[in-house]
């Protein structure tokens, strides 16, 4: 959960770029850095910003789209019965043992799904259901852009709190990127390029070490 304001982020990003009265770097300049930063956080760790719903209404049959704003399936943990549906499953498995699984619509529970990130918006039900069957739903979607109102008004950042010094290494990024002309700042540049996908990745690894943790127990 986030606590952290826009306007926080941006004063502390300010103090970095010693830019007084943001001369240099007008504060809607860094706002639309710090909404990017955002975004982009989300497209290499979807599970930053995910949406839940308890009432996916499923179309006929086994293959379904994502709602409108998803971005990637995170996981399908259950029907609205309280059955759990097993997934990501390997849809070779079924193609090799069930070739004529994809005619399946009529069963009222799903048992397990088929994602492939490679048509991130589609994924497949097995076996294929009556319409209106009704799943509960874990995707990622992009963040809303926060504007200047809503900047003054102390809203706060989108993502956990944690993301915090990913966001301001990559305003940085941005910010130094705009005055590419000057020798020193293509390397301050990309030095914050680098330091933002260092904070992601520690994140990333934090996160499946602690995973493999708790397999363990």
């Amino acid at each position: 959960m986030a606590i952290i304001t826009s306007n926080e982020i941006m004063q502390r990003v300010n103090k970095l770029l010693n830019d007084p009265g943001f001369t240099r770097w007008p504060k809607d300049e860094l706002l639309n850095y710090l909404n990017d930063a955002q975004r982009a956080i989300v497209l290499r760790r979807p599970d930053s910003y995910t949406v839940d719903v308890d009432d996916f209404a499923c179309v006929i049959g086994v293959k379904q789209s994502l709602p409108a704003d998803a971005l990637k399936l995170i996981d399908i943990p259950r029907n609205a019965s309280g059955k759990a549906i097993r997934g990501p499953y390997n849809r070779q498995v079924l193609d090799d043992n069930y070739d004529t699984w994809y005619a399946g619509k009529t069963a009222t529970e799903v048992e397990l799904y088929i994602y492939d990130e490679r048509n991130p918006k589609t994924f497949y039900v097995y076996p294929g259901v009556t319409p209106g069957i009704e799943l509960t739903l874990v995707y990622s979607k992009a963040p809303p852009a926060i504007d200047s109102a809503a900047n003054d008004s102390g809203e706060v950042i989108a993502l956990d709190d944690v993301y915090v010094n990913a966001i301001i290494e990559w305003v940085l990024y941005r910010a130094y990127m705009k005055d590419a002309e000057y020798a020193a700042n293509p390397n301050k540049s990309q030095m914050h390029m680098n330091a933002f996908r260092s904070q992601l990745g520690e994140k990333s690894q934090a996160d499946v070490a602690m995973m493999s943790e708790e397999k363990g127990n």
